[in-house]
């Protein structure tokens, strides 16, 4: 009996897969539990047509991390911070004072989970940070410390 999943299943495949199953597991386990519809042209094509929606929506959400991923790239960031001896700061620039410098210099609203300090920002001068702006698509910020006062 063919049928097509409606939730992501282990051994199965993922939604929208049509797959070939016994009777007595589709009609027994399979459609009681919501996991699949018996595979019909009218439930093909509904998932084919969800299938061109999602992706389509997902590529514009790439094109768009992609436009911002630019203009990121495009900046330099210029953060002030307490500078003791040798040029070591007092403490470290954090992922949220990166974020909220994003949002004084350059009003771009960037959640501070998706900026990654890979190497700690203890002394001033120019420091690479990424920002995740899309499963592909992430950007290097060029951040410039520099002594307060």
């Amino acid at each position: 009996m063919k049928v097509i999943l409606t939730k992501d299943h282990d051994q199965l495949g993922i939604t929208g897969s049509t797959i070939e199953v016994s009777e007595g597991y589709a009609r027994n386990y399979l459609i009681p539990h919501s996991l699949a519809v018996l595979a019909t042209k009218n439930v093909q094509q509904h998932f084919d047509d969800r299938k061109k929606a999602v992706a389509k929506k997902e590529a514009a959400k790439l094109a768009k991390a992609q436009e911002l991923g630019k203009q990121i790239e495009a900046l330099t960031l210029k953060l002030t911070a307490k500078v003791g001896t040798e040029g070591k700061l007092y403490g470290a620039i954090t992922n949220k004072e990166v974020a909220q410098g994003l949002h004084d210099q350059a009003k771009l609203e960037i959640d501070r989970k998706h900026i990654d300090i890979r190497d700690s920002i203890r002394t001033e001068g120019e420091h690479t940070v990424y920002v995740k702006l899309h499963h592909k698509v992430t950007a290097a910020l060029k951040v410039e410390v520099v002594a307060e006062g």
